[in-house]
């Protein structure tokens, strides 16, 4: 019998099927008691009556229908992610002294909690030992993706522990790690440099200053809003705010104004309000401004 036509170039569809083949060994009986239980691995995009009429489809058809649907690349996707999976599996295995810290991140990697504390605890009794294979996972594109083992949420945990052991190696990892998901979704990065403290902020700040002004000035501002408390920081926010075109710049200047928040001192305050009226300033930063503004009324 033939598969239903519809799944055919069905995006949707082909997700479903590469995620089995990678986290469920291409058995949708696993996978279905996976989603029914709730796991860490659960993709929010699928739906879970549509696994079940794939699984029915399969079974009515008595076809697999990965090989049918998924192309060349997927393929490869699904070797790759499987070797990763071995080669996890072969750390295990191995019975050698020298095998403490790759079985740690192994465990790190492949924990079903939503929140590894068990694992992530043992890591930072490692201290700075364990701190080259962290970077090396956080870096990784591989556990970044959502398709490898640890569903694209080791490099998140990593990071949290980077900031607990505060080595001050991590840094620039960390940093460039920012805004590798959604900001808003994932701020681990900058938890834990919030967390390393001081070496971070003088890490950040003359990227926050660096010209030409790009993407790197935009990541320093957003790091540096755990410490816009601090004059120093929220000065050179400041300094650099007056220096943009908040119209060609408006998405730094965002960050940039948001950071002055933590300005103390009357006089500078009241230079942020003689700027904030400037007749050249985009609708969308008077907003901003006028956040920060009140904010200040309200706390004085």
């Amino acid at each position: 019998m033939n598969p239903n036509e519809s799944f055919f170039g069905d995006a949707d569809v082909n997700a479903i099927l590469l995620h089995r083949e990678v986290h469920f060994g291409g058995n949708f009986p696993l996978m279905l008691e996976y989603y029914r239980k709730g796991g860490k691995g659960v993709c929010q995009d699928f739906d879970i009556e549509k696994i079940e009429e794939l699984a029915a489809e399969e079974l009515r058809t008595e076809t697999n229908l990965a090989p049918l649907l998924l192309g060349a690349k997927e393929a490869e996707e699904i070797k790759l992610s499987r070797e990763a999976y071995e080669n996890l599996r072969k750390i295990y295995k191995l019975k050698s002294p020298k095998n403490k810290l790759p079985l740690l991140i192994a465990d790190l990697i492949l924990s079903e909690e939503e929140e590894p504390k068990h694992e992530i605890e043992a890591i930072v009794q490692e201290k700075a030992a364990i701190v080259p294979f962290l970077i090396d996972l956080i870096k990784s594109d591989e556990f970044a993706n959502p398709l490898f083992p640890g569903y694209g949420k080791a490099y998140k945990h990593a990071a949290e522990a980077l900031g607990l052991i505060g080595d001050k190696r991590a840094l620039i990892a960390l940093f460039e790690s920012i805004g590798r998901g959604d900001f808003f979704d994932d701020e681990s990065p900058l938890i834990a440099l919030k967390a390393i403290g001081a070496p971070a902020k003088a890490f950040l700040l003359p990227i926050l200053k660096a010209k030409p002004f790009n993407e790197d000035n935009e990541k320093a501002a957003i790091a540096l809003l755990a410490f816009k408390e601090e004059p120093e920081v929220a000065s050179a926010y400041f300094d650099l705010l007056k220096e943009l075109d908040l119209r060609t710049d408006s998405y730094l200047a965002t960050y940039l104004i948001l950071g002055c928040e933590g300005l103390s001192d009357p006089h500078l305050r009241k230079e942020f309000e003689d700027l904030s009226k400037t007749a050249s300033i985009p609708n969308d930063l008077e907003w901003d401004f006028k956040m920060v503004l009140d904010l200040w009324r309200t706390t004085t």
